[in-house]
């Protein structure tokens, strides 16, 4: 529409409350428009209005918004990472580890006991140390030497009963056994167990 002084008036309505009018003379179709505020509660200039969003907005602090489009101050020091899982259902999961490092287990749970196959108490079984290793075995009498006749290998005890020179005779050779054979000189695994 023209106005009194021959000049064409265009009204713009923004997406925002905002009005602009600008005034050209009829056929100029150059306009040139600076960039205008964007409303409270959002952030950058129009066209490119975006809802603001206050947080911390340095990537290194513990409290990092990936979101914030504004910082608020709110930032706080990085905390110490901890490596170790962190997931709950591993069953090596750390509760302390604050960054998961790849080592989470799963399938069969921790059996604790003593791991050291020398031990008098060592559990084939066991996981886990849980440090209850014994390394006092009870003792097994018999005859620990390996020229005699009746050399026990499973003996940790002298009981003074090696024979020397006899003939090798096989049977059992456990005194409270109902087969028990005193002229054997070689257990032959005959005692009742």
């Amino acid at each position: 529409m023209k106005n009194s002084t021959g000049l064409t008036l265009l009204s713009v309505m923004i997406l925002f409350p905002l009005m602009f009018s600008f005034a050209f003379p009829a056929g100029n179709s150059a306009v040139t428009v600076a960039p205008a505020e964007c409303p409270p509660g959002y952030s950058g200039t129009y066209p490119s209005c975006v809802v603001t969003v206050r947080g911390c907005t340095n990537p290194g602090a513990a409290n990092y918004n990936p979101n914030a489009t504004a910082d608020d101050g709110s930032c706080k020091s990085v905390v110490a990472v901890i490596m170790g899982c962190t997931i709950p259902g591993a069953v090596n999961y750390n509760p302390n580890a604050t960054a998961d490092d790849g080592s989470c287990k799963y399938g069969h749970p921790v059996v604790a006991g003593c791991t050291v196959p020398s031990a008098a108490n060592y559990n084939p079984e066991a996981t886990a140390g849980d440090g209850s290793c014994n390394y006092t075995s009870s003792s097994v009498s018999g005859c620990t030497v390996p020229s005699a006749a009746n050399y026990n290998p499973n003996a940790t005890a002298d009981d003074g009963s090696c024979k020397y020179g006899h003939p090798l005779v096989s049977g059992c050779t456990m005194p409270g056994a109902a087969n028990y054979n005193p002229n054997a000189t070689v257990d032959d695994g005959s005692c009742p167990q």
